[in-house]
């Protein structure tokens, strides 16, 4: 069950993404290890240029909450949406492409 809700998390954003025409990299969603709670990351190329960072949030939370979230029971503790290059400086992570 834990891995399907995973897999409906990363087709969700990605889902979203290509509504918003976001040029994505990386797309992850994991389980922080207590209870329901997870995190999910979105790394884009493209897309959130002209954007506010609340405004994404807003719009990717909510759509994972109506995409995902059947039985009322996920929690989002983490959101992350980055552009690749602050992905690099702040994770310190190299998106490979």
């Amino acid at each position: 069950m834990k891995n399907s809700l995973l897999k409906k998390l990363r087709e969700a954003a990605e889902e979203w993404a290509r509504i918003n025409n976001i040029e994505s990299v990386l797309i992850d969603a994991k389980y922080t290890g207590i209870g329901s709670s997870v995190h999910v990351v979105v790394v884009a190329r493209k897309g959130f240029e002209n954007w506010s960072r609340y405004e994404r949030h807003q719009s990717l939370f909510n759509f994972l909450h109506d995409k995902a979230n059947a039985n009322g029971n996920l929690f989002i503790s983490r959101l992350s949406m980055m552009t690749e290059e602050e992905y690099e400086k702040y994770e310190g992570v190299e998106v490979e492409s």
